[in-house]
């Protein structure tokens, strides 16, 4: 018995995130549920390391598969079963109500390694409405939580509140090709990112916009 084809497998992803992760989440009890559950629960991104992180263990149980290719030395894939699939939260709306439509991936380098030697790579994209924490009471709590003083607090972003999940998509970039037609079409753009905390560069990243993505390339439930 063969391989399936990506749709398919993105479709079986999707089936059990639509099921299993919760359709409204809020960032205290996701962040506790970090701090519980793995290493990341004081990353200032709460959302995207909670989505990645409790849908890994569902897709595991359901369908098979780990952690996927290799990034970077300290980083992977999401998740792999026979493709690479990595897990992908767009916040529909910036704090200030404006529609957003583009959504950062991986870098360039590795994007590009890893579909020329796995046989593509795909991305799972929760489109979530976000309230965000205009008052900073988040923040404050998060503070007290996590044993941080006035001293040793930093500035941050505003904290993203609670999200409602409104729609979930797939989109699998199966070779070059795909990612030079996107470029071509303008879908998908590379950026250069600020430095590093260090100072030292960071590597540049691709970036697609959704609403430029022609319908027939989203893998959707079905």
């Amino acid at each position: 018995m063969g391989s399936p084809q990506p749709e398919n497998e993105a479709c079986d992803i999707l089936h059990v995130i639509d099921k299993y992760f919760p359709k409204v989440f809020g960032a205290q009890e996701s962040i506790k549920w970090l701090h519980r559950h793995s290493t990341k629960g004081k990353e200032s991104e709460w959302q995207a390391f909670f989505f990645e992180e409790y849908c890994r263990p569902l897709l595991t149980t359901f369908l098979g598969g780990w952690h996927g290719a290799r990034i970077i030395k300290s980083s992977r894939i999401d998740y792999q079963r026979y493709y690479n699939w990595d897990l992908k939260v767009h916040s529909i709306k910036d704090k200030n109500g404006k529609a957003q439509h583009s959504i950062p991936l991986n870098d360039k380098n590795s994007m590009d390694r890893i579909i020329s030697t796995e046989f593509g790579l795909g991305f799972i994209i929760a489109y979530v409405d976000f309230t965000f924490d205009t008052n900073g009471s988040l923040q404050k709590w998060r503070d007290k939580f996590e044993g941080r003083t006035k001293k040793h607090s930093k500035r941050h972003h505003m904290m993203k509140k609670t999200g409602v999940i409104v729609n979930l998509k797939a989109l699998f970039l199966k070779d070059s090709k795909m990612i030079q037609d996107g470029e071509r079409k303008g879908w998908i753009k590379i950026f250069n990112q600020g430095k590093q905390p260090t100072g030292a560069p960071r590597k540049p990243k691709y970036m697609i916009n959704l609403d430029q993505v022609p319908d027939d390339m989203f893998i959707t439930l079905s």
